[in-house]
């Protein structure tokens, strides 16, 4: 899987830590970095499992519906299946907007190659510099857009 040349080049730019500091005096990631760095190991990489180890709280909180038990390891199992099953997707992050800690993604997913892109609206919640919740919306290819204008 590769994340697409836009993506790539925001997700590269995202990996610093964040200025202010927590309680204990450890400095914070930003909210956009921890979900930008999450997505690149998690989807570029298609190191699954270590980007939830790394970038996720325990206690972690699915919503999408495709997930049974919406926790942090049915996520990965439905993640880690995903990846194997479609070895040659690729994601493209499009655009973020953070709010607080409140991540917004706008993403292209091309699920092989030549075929066409689903639309992804992914939502996260990150607290003191872990991710711990996520939303998603998925629209399918549309069959016969009379919109001249492209989803991305």
């Amino acid at each position: 899987m590769l994340i697409g040349v836009m993506g790539l080049g925001a997700l590269m730019g995202c990996t610093s830590v964040h200025q202010s500091t927590a309680k204990s005096g450890e400095p914070t990631r930003d909210p956009k970095a921890v979900m930008l760095d999450f997505y690149q190991v998690a989807l570029g990489q298609k190191q699954v499992r270590p980007a939830f180890e790394r970038f996720t709280s325990s206690t972690f909180v699915e919503h999408k519906p495709d997930v049974p038990v919406g926790d942090r390891e049915s996520t990965i199992r439905y993640l880690e299946e995903l990846v194997v099953s479609l070895p040659d997707a690729q994601w493209e992050v499009v655009r973020t907007i953070a709010e607080g800690d409140w991540v917004f993604l706008h993403a292209k997913f091309v699920p092989a190659p030549g075929a066409p892109p689903y639309a992804i609206a992914d939502v996260f919640r990150v607290q003191n510099g872990l991710i711990v919740e996520h939303w998603d919306v998925v629209a399918g290819p549309p069959k016969d857009p009379v919109n001249p204008h492209s989803r991305f």
